[in-house]
């Protein structure tokens, strides 16, 4: 399982849009923290977190079937 994540700090612009990015075996699992700061509630932005459990058991299951877990922090920005 490979996992690779971008935090982008957006310090040009005072942290009005800073943003997490998750990237899981090439897809992009998660993009939090962009946008309006009135969406972000669980119905909206943050709805992400109704995924959790599910990408908790893909972890169980690729450390089950042996596979390497690896962290990657990305440099570039990949949400696209």
């Amino acid at each position: 399982m490979k996992i690779m994540t971008y935090y982008d700090d957006d310090a040009k612009n005072y942290g009005e849009y800073e943003r997490f990015v998750i990237k899981v075996n090439n897809k992009i699992i998660l993009s939090a923290g962009h946008g309006e700061p009135e969406d972000n509630s669980l119905g909206r932005d943050l709805n992400f977190v109704f995924s959790i459990p599910e990408w908790m058991k893909m972890a169980y299951e690729a450390g089950k079937n042996g596979e390497d877990f690896n962290i990657i922090e990305s440099e570039e920005d990949f949400d696209v």
